[in-house]
């Protein structure tokens, strides 16, 4: 007996969706070309050949425009990172945390003006369900290949863990956001710190703030790296840049 065939997206829909999809891209354009400022409906507009009330047929509002266009540029940055990651061992874990950082470095040094633009925040009650859910996949495949990594290298301290009773709820609550569970509290912890520094350093380095001092090739963003590689017993071979 032959399976029913399920029918493929109407012609009119295929027609919005690559609307949608050109409105995104244009967007991106305007944003990386111009500034977050120039980002209007009327621009989308006018870069289309449309009218403003055209472009609301597709958003209802310049904040849902603004927030496809987070969405889109977060699926890029995780789908580039996951690519890298795709290319080591599995295995092979410290290799794969160091590979997704750098991985992570890169793209945001490159589309920084789009990346700054993803850090928009808004309040919990008001964030689009779909630009958190794109925020948490960024920071889920890290706490991903981090498991790993703890499986392989982390070592549990039950002395360290004393030292830090204020940051253990702070780092519960941060993997709680991410939909995620680590095997323990001192997982919890190092992956919390760990993932904070390296992004806060990336979103230093984009804004060129390291540059000032001289850092033109990541050189802080190395230290770091190398300084959470000591703190979870990664071998120096992991960072080597030629592997």
């Amino acid at each position: 007996m032959e399976e029913p065939v399920t029918p493929g997206p109407s012609r009119r829909q295929r027609v919005r969706d690559a609307t949608l999809r050109e409105l995104i891209s244009v967007s991106r354009e305007i944003l990386t070309s111009q500034g977050a400022e120039a980002l209007t409906i009327r621009a989308v507009a006018r870069e289309m050949g449309m009218t403003p009330p055209g472009i609301y047929r597709y958003f209802d509002s310049h904040r849902a425009l603004v927030d496809a266009v987070i969405v889109a540029i977060l699926d890029e940055l995780t789908e580039f990172v996951a690519a890298r990651i795709g290319e080591v061992d599995e295995a092979d874990t410290a290799r794969r945390l160091v590979v997704a950082s750098r991985a992570l470095r890169c793209w945001a040094i490159e589309h920084a003006r789009e990346f700054h633009f993803s850090l928009v925040v808004a309040s919990q009650e008001q964030e689009n369900p779909a630009v958190a859910r794109a925020r948490r996949q960024v920071g889920r495949l890290f706490a991903d290949v981090f498991a790993g990594v703890w499986r392989d290298h982390g070592v549990d301290s039950p002395a360290g863990r004393s030292r830090r009773p204020r940051i253990e709820p702070l780092a519960e609550r941060f993997v709680q956001g991410l939909e995620i569970s680590l095997p323990t509290t001192s997982a919890t912890v190092a992956f919390t710190r760990g993932w904070l520094r390296l992004y806060a350093l990336v979103c230093v380095e984009s804004l060129g703030l390291t540059r000032a001092i001289g850092d033109e090739a990541g050189d802080l963003f190395e230290a770091e790296l190398a300084d959470l590689a000591r703190a979870l017993g990664i071998p120096d071979a992991a960072l080597d840049p030629g592997r």
